[in-house]
């Protein structure tokens, strides 16, 4: 039967009867390849595209050239889809050379695309992103002439110029952008970040706004975003929280994201919590903020939380290919005291997103910097200051490294460079106190900062617990008492407090009364080892003869110390139960997967 197939003469030749099959098959493969990728069969999509155009080198009548070009297309988006970039962007690039020689054939030219080459340098683009390539991805966008660039061509363009420090033409590109989709909200948030006025910006969207239904939050979401980036925090927290509450836009995920960040770049930690929670509750599969919620949990020490957004942030990047998780990850190693385990976390959320995600670095420094790490803390957060100059974290991190390796000279002058950018706010006058509290000669000075904080917010207690160190250096107890009495009625919950005034009045040697405030803290905040430390070495020492600290009052007899003991064991167990989940190894079983 197969001997009827070949030319005797010729045996690598097919007889007639399989060059009429051919001949009337000859868009068998192209069908059927479109079909698969269609149904999203990826992976079949590259077995039968490297099948045809294996068969294609040798049986011209398999694929046509420009239907070679369309399956290495396919085949480089099916890769895409696979996160396979380094085979996509191979695909791409032969299918690109392939069209740059049909080109020239205006036979071949007519059976393919007209933007087939713009699309193939887009699509190379986003591979060269994905692998940490950025100079190489710009340069492959910049290959297009400017008269071809699409609207997403050049809001990709915009966007690598804005990471380039390149602003006038990452606003030009903005506006071409623009000028084809006026409703292009992250083009206009770009110009907006780029210092545009509304005025400049209406050029593009006039008589065409008034047409949108319900047009009137737009101009309140500018409004606001201006406010946001002339960094006027209050009222642009006043314009969103309207547009969240009163407008038709309560619930948007976007929209309480950017409340959070407002709130975060003011230094309202505890306000800026509950937006960021309700846009996961509302969009569980987005990670867009939650990088920045798991600092703000490592800031309050919110172990069970950041336990629960890990869980989360995990099961959701099953590639690993986000900083999200990692950046979770690194928090709780820390908070657990995994020191080198944060750290590889942390480089690992450096990694993923091309060494541009500013939440990674300022994990990366906080960890350094907690390990002893202080010269490439300092680097890291000198890296994170360039790369957002009006973020806090980055300067206070930078400051507090240069402190710790005595720099205070330094450090003084780096706080006071932050202020010019930052305002003089109440946490950024404190954090130009703090190298000048390490020295008595400048103590005068630090005071004046301080004093200056407080005219501002009287209740700012790093504020005040710098001062009353100060003042407890200058043996005047009774002035820091003072200052510390007045905080007690403003707070919600002042264990910190009376814990200061306890450690003041033994300082005066009044034990009594800094028993009485050492168990105040204590029923305010049973688990508050300063404060039930404290009362111990008041009871050890025998300073208080016959006093009886029973269990009404809140002190700690032996049965409390014996219950404290089995709580820490449960959490030691608990924390054992996550290890074991989350940190066997580096890749799936640190996510808690098996194979």
């Amino acid at each position: 039967m197969c001997s009827t197939l070949l030319n005797q003469s010729n045996p690598g030749m097919l007889t007639s009867p399989m060059a009429e099959y051919f001949k009337y098959s000859k868009t068998y493969y192209i069908d059927n390849i479109n079909h698969l990728f269609k149904e999203q069969l990826y992976s079949s999509v590259v077995c039968l595209g490297e099948i045809a155009l294996n068969l294609t080198e040798k049986l011209k009548d398999v694929l046509t050239e420009p239907q070679q070009v369309h399956v290495l297309i396919l085949m480089g988006d099916s890769t895409f889809h696979l996160h396979e970039f380094t085979r996509a962007e191979s695909f791409y690039r032969r299918a690109l050379q392939m069209f740059k020689y049909l080109s020239k054939s205006q036979q071949a030219k007519d059976q393919l695309p007209d933007d087939c080459s713009i699309g193939l340098k887009y699509k190379l683009h986003l591979c060269l992103v994905h692998l940490k390539k950025p100079t190489e991805a710009l340069n492959m966008l910049q290959s297009i002439p400017a008269k071809q660039r699409t609207a997403r061509t050049n809001l990709a363009l915009a966007k690598m110029y804005v990471q380039n420090g390149s602003e006038r033409a990452a606003i030009t590109s903005f506006k071409e952008v623009l000028r084809e989709a006026p409703m292009s909200l992250d083009a206009i948030e770009g110009l907006i970040s780029l210092g545009l006025r509304e005025a400049d910006l209406q050029v593009f969207f006039q008589n065409k706004v008034n047409k949108m239904p319900f047009y009137d939050w737009f101009f309140r979401w500018i409004k606001a975003h201006q406010y946001l980036y002339a960094r006027d925090f209050p009222q642009a927290l006043e314009m969103m929280t309207y547009l969240q509450e009163k407008n038709s836009l309560h619930n948007n995920f976007n929209l309480l994201i950017t409340i959070g960040m407002c709130n975060t770049m003011q230094g309202n930690y505890h306000e800026a919590v509950s937006p960021l929670k309700a846009a996961g509750a509302i969009e569980g599969a987005n990670m867009k903020g939650m990088d920045l919620l798991a600092f703000l949990y490592w800031s309050d020490k919110r172990t069970h939380e950041l336990e629960k957004l890990i869980q989360r942030l995990t099961e959701l990047d099953y590639r690993e290919s986000r900083s999200e998780p990692w950046i979770a990850l690194a928090y709780y190693a820390q908070l657990t005291n995994r020191g080198i385990r944060a750290l590889y976390f942390a480089q690992k959320a450096v990694l993923c997103s091309g060494f541009r995600n500013l939440e990674a670095l300022i994990c990366k420094g906080n960890i350094l910097l907690d390990l002893g790490n202080k010269q490439e803390a300092c680097i890291v957060f000198r890296e994170a200051t360039q790369m957002c100059s009006f973020r806090y974290e980055p300067h206070k991190g930078l400051v507090d490294a240069y402190i710790a390796m005595q720099r205070f000279r330094d450090a003084s002058t780096i706080a006071t460079h932050a202020s010019k950018k930052l305002g003089e706010t109440p946490r950024v006058l404190t954090m130009c106190a703090s190298p000048l509290s390490k020295d008595p000669l400048t103590w005068p000075k630090a005071k004046s900062y301080l004093e200056k904080a407080l005219s501002i917010e009287s209740t700012y207690l790093p504020a005040v617990f710098m001062l009353t160190e100060i003042l407890e250096h200058e043996a005047s107890y009774t002035a820091a008492i003072e200052l510390l009495e007045g905080q007690i009625e403003h707070r919600v919950n002042p264990a910190q407090v009376h814990v200061r005034l306890a450690q003041l009045y033994i300082k005066k040697n009044d034990e009594d009364k800094a028993a009485d405030h050492f168990q105040l803290a204590l029923k305010l905040d049973p688990s508050n080892r300063d404060a039930r430390d404290g009362l111990n070495r008041i009871d050890l020492v025998g300073s208080r003869p016959g006093v009886h600290h029973d269990n009404a009052t809140g002190s700690f007899d032996a049965m409390d110390l014996a219950l404290e003991d089995e709580e820490i064991n449960d959490m030691d167990q608990a924390d054992s139960e996550l290890e074991s989940a989350v940190w066997n190894g580096p890749h799936d079983a640190v996510l808690g997967r098996s194979n």
